[in-house]
């Protein structure tokens, strides 16, 4: 960044102009700044700590064929699991007892009623295991309104959902 440049990083809001030129820059010192001003607005919003979430893959079994997915249902060339609640509890609880803020429970995209209400039971316990302190964050695929619904009465307060796309170069003829 040239000395007059610097004003960019002054900005309250940046154009997209700014952040490519930002971004853009291959100076050590200019890199330097950019990071330093990141740090900067980082601790004025969310201080100087981190926050540790735990990933609990519940279950790789999927309803879905997404053809760039590792665990779609046609893919016989992997073993399914779903592991067992008391597995899944024993996570939560080490997440817990280590503070950790949240935890993400992750599976493949099922719709079936036993799934549904077995995820919904074991949000519940495990709210009630740690006093309502751990977070319960789920990534479970698409899912109908109800379910939604059914999760977060249990006690799941975020929801992940995924969108992959692909894009596809414009052809013309």
């Amino acid at each position: 960044m040239k000395t007059d440049d610097y004003h960019i990083l002054s900005k309250n809001t940046l154009t997209r102009e700014d952040l490519v030129y930002l971004l853009s820059t291959n100076e050590e010192r200019d890199k330097h700044s950019l990071f330093r001003k990141a740090n900067q607005v980082k601790k004025q919003n969310s201080g100087n700590v981190v926050y540790l979430r735990g990933l609990i893959e519940l279950s790789n079994i999927c309803r879905k064929d997404c053809f760039y997915c590792g665990i779609r249902k046609s893919n016989g060339n992997i073993e399914r699991y779903t592991l067992k609640d008391e597995d899944v509890l024993d996570l939560a609880m080490y997440a817990w007892r280590n503070d950790f803020g949240s935890i993400v429970i992750q599976t493949g995209e099922r719709t079936d009623k036993v799934f549904i209400d077995g995820l919904a039971g074991l949000i519940r316990t495990i709210r009630e295991k740690t006093d309502s302190q751990l977070g319960i964050t789920l990534s479970c695929g698409e899912q109908d309104y109800e379910t939604y619904q059914e999760w977060f009465d249990a006690g799941a307060h975020r929801y992940l959902l995924r969108i992959e796309t692909r894009c596809y170069p414009h052809h013309t003829a």
